[in-house]
């Protein structure tokens, strides 16, 4: 690049100046005395070793906790293929890190604007039947450590995140032509699960990152087709509504059917019971007078054994007690 070459032009202009400086050195020793090139020699050590531990520190380089980075050498003009995470690092004298982020940024792709932010306007497209659509969306990337060499190989250091956008552009509006309008309206869930895998997909082969978030934020179809699909909505509420509202009635008047049949069934074990306990009433009243007039016969016949009555006196006898045992007050003799 430019800048190293620049940089190669400067190494070469201090490496001759360099010379000359130790040239004039090597001329001004010779003309000085014993005591003055101890002296001498004294500070060139000193400096010397000064010099070393300054490039011995400026050896070292670090990233923090939000970055990782891979190993420029400068003075081979390579970068190491092993990336690094954060921390502090011995990586030899010349060599600095190209440092990139390791947390997750965000890119929108919004119609209201703001300062500091990667992102760009509402992407337009059209659906499967031919509308024109807009999409509000955004989305998280993270770059992928074992793929650092291959993102700064391939996209550079500084422009990639504009990379990023342009194919987000490209995979998006071709994702929003194989779903139609009516699809977006009803299954706008669906349509972002989908955006989702096919961005996070084609980041990983292509970019080098990966998309752990994606956010459908608005999507802006037609106002007639979106006017349309409201009206159709509302009649379908309606008709659910009546749908639910005939599923009640039919639910009250099974109720009352159960209700009628339950009262038929208690009517009906009322009346067998009463018929049963008539019965039963009926049967033990007969048993009981047929046991009376059981015992009766016989104590008439005993009575009839001891007063060797015969049959017409028995009779009379009968009628006798039968007006005696009758209540005063609804008998009537005729003399």
């Amino acid at each position: 690049s430019s800048s190293h070459l620049g940089s190669r032009e400067v190494s070469v202009h201090v490496w001759f100046h360099s010379i000359d400086l130790v040239s004039l050195a090597f001329v001004a020793i010779a003309g000085l005395t014993l005591p003055t090139m101890q002296g001498w020699l004294v500070s060139t050590v000193a400096v010397a070793i000064g010099a070393l531990v300054v490039l011995f520190c400026l050896s070292f380089d670090s990233l923090e906790y939000q970055e990782i980075g891979l190993n420029y050498s400068f003075i081979s003009e390579t970068v190491e293929q092993e990336a690094y995470r954060s921390g502090r690092y011995y990586l030899g004298v010349g060599n600095h890190f190209i440092k990139f982020p390791s947390m997750v940024k965000t890119i929108f792709f919004v119609d209201d604007l703001s300062e500091g932010v990667m992102q760009g306007p509402a992407l337009q497209s059209r659906t499967k039947d031919g509308l024109n659509v807009r999409l509000e969306v955004s989305f998280q990337y993270k770059l992928i450590f074992d793929q650092l060499y291959n993102l700064w190989s391939t996209l550079g250091h500084s422009q990639y995140e504009q990379t990023f956008m342009r194919i987000a552009i490209e995979q998006l509006t071709t994702a929003a032509t194989m779903h139609n309008a009516n699809f977006f309206f009803t299954n706008r869930t669906a349509v972002s699960e989908l955006m989702h895998h096919r961005l996070d997909a084609h980041f990983r082969q292509h970019a080098f990152a990966e998309i752990p978030f994606f956010q459908l934020r608005t999507v802006h179809l037609p106002d007639e087709f979106e006017d349309a699909i409201r009206e159709t909505q509302v009649k379908q509420q309606d008709i659910q509504i009546a749908k639910l509202e005939q599923q009640t009635q039919r639910v009250t008047f099974q109720t009352q059917v159960l209700q009628a049949e339950q009262a038929v069934k208690v009517l009906a074990n009322e009346a067998e019971g009463e018929a049963a306990a008539i019965h039963a009433h009926n049967e033990a009243y007969c048993k009981q007078y047929q046991v009376t007039q059981e015992l009766q016969a016989e104590a008439l016949q005993k009575v009839v054994q001891a007063a060797d009555w015969t049959p017409d006196q028995l009779l009379d006898y009968m009628r006798v007690r039968a007006v005696r045992e009758h209540p005063s007050e609804n008998t009537m003799v005729r003399l």
